[in-house]
């Protein structure tokens, strides 16, 4: 703990703490880490330590001087420290796994990206929507990013049935391109051409 060492605790407005309290919790430090083994971070350790000492410093305002310090500042600590863990990014730090056990735990996944089913896909998918108008590309895009027809509407000032519709006669525009029929062209035309190949 260099840092901890160096750098008084602050306060709220950035002054240091007074130094009886700076002194309980710095000796409270090896504790908080033995305690919470997950948390690694000096600086998180530091944010800890000027949390809980914030909080004795408002309790001391209210109440006078704290008989038992060191026993209510560790339980000040403790409250501290489990409302970190509980938050997002220390859930993520908790789940993380150590540069070794990462790579032993990536090798044994099969991925459904980058394979050459989904590579092969993702051409395909570009090579039709080159065929498109930009208007057809982007409610494409929007359907393949998993929005609604309500969402679509909304986000274009649509009604719902108008995204519906555009839709279908879209779906059967790319069905027609699949089947390697030229797009728009007559019925009769397509049935001639497709004599005479």
């Amino acid at each position: 703990m260099k840092y901890l060492g160096k750098f008084p605790l602050l306060d709220e407005s950035g002054q240091p703490l007074s130094s009886h309290i700076d002194r309980v919790l710095r000796d409270l430090a090896p504790r908080l880490q033995r305690d919470f083994p997950s948390l690694t971070d000096e600086v998180t350790i530091i944010e800890v330590l000027e949390e809980a000492g914030r909080k004795i410093v408002k309790q001391e305002h209210r109440s006078g001087a704290i008989q038992k310090l060191h026993g209510y500042a560790w339980v000040t600590v403790v409250s501290v420290a489990t409302s970190r863990m509980r938050r997002g990014s220390m859930r993520l730090a908790r789940a993380t796994l150590v540069s070794e056990e990462s790579q032993a735990a990536l090798e044994g996944l099969q991925s459904a990206v980058g394979t050459a089913e989904q590579i092969e896909a993702d051409i395909y998918y570009r090579q039709i929507c080159k065929q498109l108008t930009p208007e057809e590309q982007l409610l494409c895009m929007w359907k393949r990013w998993g929005f609604s027809s309500r969402e679509i509407a909304e986000a274009q000032g649509q009604s719902v049935e108008r995204v519906n519709t555009f839709f279908h006669r879209l779906k059967q525009k790319i069905h027609e391109t699949v089947q390697g029929r030229k797009v728009g062209a007559p019925e009769k035309m397509q049935r001639r051409k497709t004599r005479t190949a």
